[in-house]
């Protein structure tokens, strides 16, 4: 079970360069509760998906030389939110600066859109880091909403025993 301090990142990009770099950079900031998972596709992305990750930082174009038929970006973020419409924040990243691409990774529910270029890195990181604070702000709402819902139940029973002994005791 995740903790409130602990959470899931998956990377996916068929340039294992890109995606080694960009692993080191994010264990390196972020010391402890983050678990960094790295995929060359979209199709062992979605193999895992059952990790329950926080975070996918998914490449847009991820069918290359070695892998002409994977499935691209655009189509693992489609998959992504049919399992988990709300919980898992997608990054979608691509080499193109097109701003149709970032719109329509937008419209199709990515969180935000990141063109790889010399401040990739930054930009996702801060991205990581404004996510996983609505992470633990949404998990502290759910926490704090059982909790409600457990005292209101608890009211209400401790009213039934009181009516009921109330009655008993008229009797």
């Amino acid at each position: 079970m995740k903790t409130n301090n602990s959470f899931s990142v998956f990377l996916v990009d068929d340039d294992k360069m890109f995606l080694s770099s960009l692993k080191n950079t994010l264990t390196s900031e972020f010391k402890t509760g983050i678990e960094v998972s790295t995929f060359t596709n979209g199709e062992e992305c979605l193999q895992h998906i059952n990790g329950k990750p926080d975070i996918i930082v998914l490449d847009y174009l991820l069918n290359n030389d070695e892998s002409p038929q994977a499935m691209d970006g655009m189509k693992v973020l489609k998959e992504v939110k049919k399992i988990d419409e709300r919980d898992i924040v997608v990054i979608m990243l691509s080499g193109q600066d097109k701003l149709q691409v970032a719109l329509d990774a937008i419209k199709n529910g990515a969180y935000e859109y990141v063109a790889k270029s010399e401040s990739a890195f930054v930009r996702i990181r801060n991205i990581i880091k404004n996510a996983i604070e609505s992470i633990k702000s949404s998990r502290d709402n759910r926490a704090y909403t059982k909790w409600n819902i457990v005292l209101g139940i608890t009211i209400v029973a401790i009213l039934l025993i009181d009516l009921i002994y109330f009655f008993l005791g008229k009797n």
